[in-house]
Formats: C-alpha cells, structure tokens, sequence
C-alpha cells in the first residue's frame, strides 16, 4: 500500500543526505553528479531483481519462440501457467555470467526504437549512451 507520512519524511530525509553527499562527491573528484549516479547503478544494478525481471520480460516478448524453444529442450515443460519464469530461470542458467548484461544491452537497443520520445529524451539517451561507449 502507499507509504505512511513518517516513512515518507524518512525516506526524504536520507534522500536529502544522499543529495548531499552525491554533491560533496562530485566536487572532490571532480566528476558530474550523473556520471556518479550511473556508475553507481551499473555496478548496483543487481541489488534490485525486479528491473531484472522487467527486462527479461520484455526480452521473453520479443524473443517469445527462442525462450520456448529453450523451455522445451530442457525438459521441464510441464504446461505450467507459470512459463515465463521457468523460461527465466533457464535463461539466466544457459547464460551465466552474461545474462544480466544480454538483458540491459536488450533493453537499451529497444528504447532506441521506442515511439512518442521528444526529441530532448532522444538527445539525453545519445548523450547517455556515448558516455557508456566512452568510459
């Protein structure tokens, strides 16, 4: 359900040191606050299943018939209402160490084709992902 007040104020507060010392950060290394936030987020990303588990999903979409088909070699095709998240499970098995960047780069390569972006989230991804391609 929604938050309570105190849990918001809470959350504000450490929000608010987050913000002060993401700014204090960035003055002694000399790096953009954003570049500090990506990094961050790269190298954090696995802490939060759920943005896994949201990439996979639009990756099990657009590659629906590879996922089965990988489902049905396994074996473990039982006709579950649950396929989805066996066809996960043996994504992430098949590829082991690379899974989880297979899915950002995934989606990263989509939001290039998306519709109904102006031209400023246009320009904001290129200038994201050149910093990508540049460090």
């Amino acid at each position: 359900g929604r938050p309570s007040e105190a849990t918001l104020d809470m959350i504000q507060e450490g929000l608010d040191h987050i913000s002060a010392y993401l700014t204090d950060l960035a003055t002694r290394s000399g790096q953009p606050p954003q570049q500090i936030i990506d990094r961050f987020l790269k190298q954090h990303a696995r802490l939060n299943p759920t943005n896994d588990w949201n990439r996979y999903s639009k990756y099990f979409t657009h590659y629906t018939e590879r996922e089965l088909e990988r489902l049905r070699k396994s074996g473990s095709f039982t006709g579950s209402i649950d396929i989805r998240k066996k066809c996960y499970e043996l994504f992430k098995k098949e590829y082991r160490d690379t899974w989880h960047e297979i899915l950002v780069k995934f989606e990263e390569s989509t939001q290039y084709t998306e519709t109904g972006k102006t031209v400023a989230q246009r320009q904001q991804l290129f200038n994201k992902s050149v910093k990508r391609f540049t460090q």
